[in-house]
């Protein structure tokens, strides 16, 4: 298995480069020891830009080799909008049948007008579906500028989607608010400015680091001063790949719609650390 993992906090944002951010980190001794936490703007030939920092973001996962991805975005859309034809294709073929964000949306919402949920979403309790209002451009343009060229390239495998093949990058979906309220730990609002917003994302640091994850003080700095959380949420979404490692090793079922991977529920110790 592999001992490198990654975690993103994506972002469809016009300037995505300065919201979506990237952590690395190093498995020793069963612990995971964070290497790097940084903006999608510092990658080589990234920016600020959407148009800029995405293409770069795809070059620089696919050139990761053996290594776990936990990404914060929809791998996938409801099974009605979905279709038949299979993931793969589906993926391949997404900015034909998407042109904009907009369309996407329109299609994940049912002749009611309401929107619709993958049973993963309803399964895990995740807060957003992927054409909701505050997610469906994350949905659009991680599908269409991160997943598409890179499995028409053949350069990764998105689990639990394809068949993981040892020296490739893994991808998997994750969800940050799901991880937390796994662990116990989805309390008041970390994304602030403000004393409590930061006392609360010191806490989760802490509650981190109690769960086996070692945070360097500079990552920890720049974690703490991120007002946004994103810097947070990418460490949560590294901590999510980390803890589920051993679940990939399991056959997967090969549903077309996927699922949010999460650690499982937490027990007694971090209970404890929620009511410190």
């Amino acid at each position: 298995m592999t001992r490198r993992f990654y975690g993103l906090d994506f972002s469809g944002a016009r300037d995505a480069g300065r919201h979506a951010w990237i952590s690395q980190g190093q498995m020793r001794d069963e612990r995971l020891w964070v290497l790097d936490c940084r903006p999608l703007a510092e990658l080589p030939g990234s920016g600020a830009r959407r148009e800029v920092c995405l293409p770069a973001l795809a070059r620089w996962v696919a050139q990761l080799g053996d290594s776990l991805l936990g990404c914060d975005f929809p791998f996938s859309l409801p099974r009605e909008v979905m279709g038949e034809e299979g993931w793969e294709a589906f993926v391949e073929t997404f900015p034909q049948r998407f042109p904009t964000p907009e369309h996407l949306r329109m299609a994940c919402r049912d002749p009611a007008g309401r929107e619709r949920r993958r049973q993963t979403d309803r399964d895990v309790r995740a807060p957003f579906a992927p054409g909701n209002l505050r997610l469906y451009r994350q949905t659009y343009y991680g599908i269409r500028e991160l997943l598409s060229p890179l499995v028409r390239a053949r350069t990764v495998c998105v689990l639990p989607f394809q068949r993981p093949t040892p020296g490739r990058p893994w991808l998997i979906e994750v969800c940050p608010a799901v991880t937390l309220r796994r662990l116990r730990l989805y309390r008041l609002g970390y994304k602030g400015r403000g004393e409590r917003w930061l006392l609360e994302r010191q806490h989760l640091l802490d509650c981190l680091g109690e769960l086996g994850m070692r945070v360097p003080a500079r990552v920890c700095s720049r974690a703490l001063s991120d007002t946004g959380g994103n810097a947070l949420d990418s460490l949560i979404a590294l901590y999510t790949a980390w803890s589920v490692r051993a679940q990939l090793v399991v056959a997967s079922p090969f549903d077309q719609e996927g699922y949010i991977f999460a650690p499982p529920p937490a027990v007694g110790g971090v209970d404890a650390l929620r009511q410190s």
